[in-house]
């Protein structure tokens, strides 16, 4: 097994998961503990730029079997959640069983617009509910250039206050799992039970084998592909 941010290596790594014995679920399984006894790789997608490849991640999953979930964005510069074909992906996703989140950034929002981020995220919740007709169950505060940590927001607020059931970097997650995410982009990064882990950039293929009870796995669409980056 060779490592990379290919979609067939995408695939080895869960594929390899399964074989290692983890069960894959989606965060709001997690908080709901509706899982069996055993090890567990929570399964999140965060998509920043590109709807395309989120689709071609959810075909992945549905060829293994195993559900994700995905956290979309309202105020990228890259997308349009309402676009056409954005707006279908997210309902043949919804079809599928995976489950769709908001990928917030409200205190950026807050900031730029100066709207309050409270009745912000009030509105957003609502209007993703109403359009895609579901239930969202959580949120994942997005960490952008602006300046601003829309995960101070949380410092102050619970998620219960908004009807939902977590969000992302809650402790009961955070602080109890061994995190790998692909947050450098063409690397890996990991945190053990929310402590950074200095010098260790291993695919989640390889930290598998540690037999951690708990991973908590974080990948970008736009971030893997079939033959290069920039197709």
């Amino acid at each position: 097994m060779s490592c990379s941010f290919k979609f067939d290596h995408f695939r080895e790594i869960f594929q390899k998961a399964i074989s290692g014995g983890y069960e894959i679920i989606t965060l709001k399984q997690f908080f709901e503990n509706d899982y069996n006894s055993g090890k567990l790789l929570v399964n999140r997608i965060d998509v920043d730029f590109d709807c395309q490849r989120s689709r071609t991640m959810g075909e992945i999953f549905d060829e293994l079997r195993i559900k994700g979930s995905f956290y979309f964005r309202l105020h990228s510069k890259n997308y349009n959640i309402f676009a056409f074909e954005n707006f279908n992906i997210i309902k043949e996703l919804l079809r599928n069983g995976h489950e769709i989140g908001l990928h917030s950034e409200i205190l950026d929002f807050q900031n730029i617009c100066g709207q309050p981020a409270s009745e912000t995220l009030r509105k957003e919740i609502e209007l993703l509910q109403q359009q895609f007709d579901f239930k969202m169950y959580g949120i994942a505060s997005h960490g952008d250039y602006t300046g601003y940590n829309n995960l101070d927001f949380w410092k102050e607020h619970k998620a219960e206050d908004f009807d939902l059931l977590y969000e992302a970097y809650d402790k009961k997650l955070w602080e109890h799992s061994f995190y790998i995410s692909d947050s450098l982009i063409k690397g890996w990064k990991s945190y053990n039970n929310g402590i950074l882990n200095e010098n260790d950039n291993r695919c989640p293929c390889e930290i598998f084998n540690d037999g951690h009870p708990v991973i908590y796995l974080l990948t970008h669409p736009f971030c893997f592909y079939w033959r290069h980056f920039h197709e």
